[in-house]
């Protein structure tokens, strides 16, 4: 009977330490402001100043909200082969007193390529 209480003690305290452990992990990634997506923003911002749509958003690229979204028809798609399939959606922050924002920007994960957008609000 003593052998099954320390076995799920044992059990607990070890489940709580790794618990504790991944989530101070995660939390130095998020305090640094870093984080797997920075390579696609980089991606994204180039296409935005590329198209020249810029204007309507703040250059700090690197605080861009990444996100996984499903490619619809609400999308502009420059590869309609993505239709259904599930792809990381870039958002800019936009300047104050903009009419129109900055366009969500469609990101393969794979590839790392722009494969549609749309247009900003």
């Amino acid at each position: 009977m003593n052998e099954v209480k320390i076995f799920f003690l044992t059990l607990t305290v070890l489940s709580i330490l790794l618990i504790c452990g991944c989530s101070t992990k995660q939390d130095e990634v998020n305090s640094k402001g870093t984080d797997s997506y920075e390579r696609i923003r980089k991606v994204a911002w180039d296409f935005i100043e590329e198209k020249g749509w810029g204007g309507s958003a703040i250059a700090d690229w690197k605080s861009a909200d990444v996100k996984k979204t499903i490619a619809d028809n609400s999308y502009e798609l420059l590869d309609k082969t993505y239709e259904g399939k599930e792809v990381l959606r870039v958002s800019f922050i936009d300047q104050e007193d903009v009419v129109v924002g900055p366009p969500l920007i469609l990101v393969d994960p794979e590839t790392n390529e722009v494969i549609g957008y749309m247009p900003g609000e």
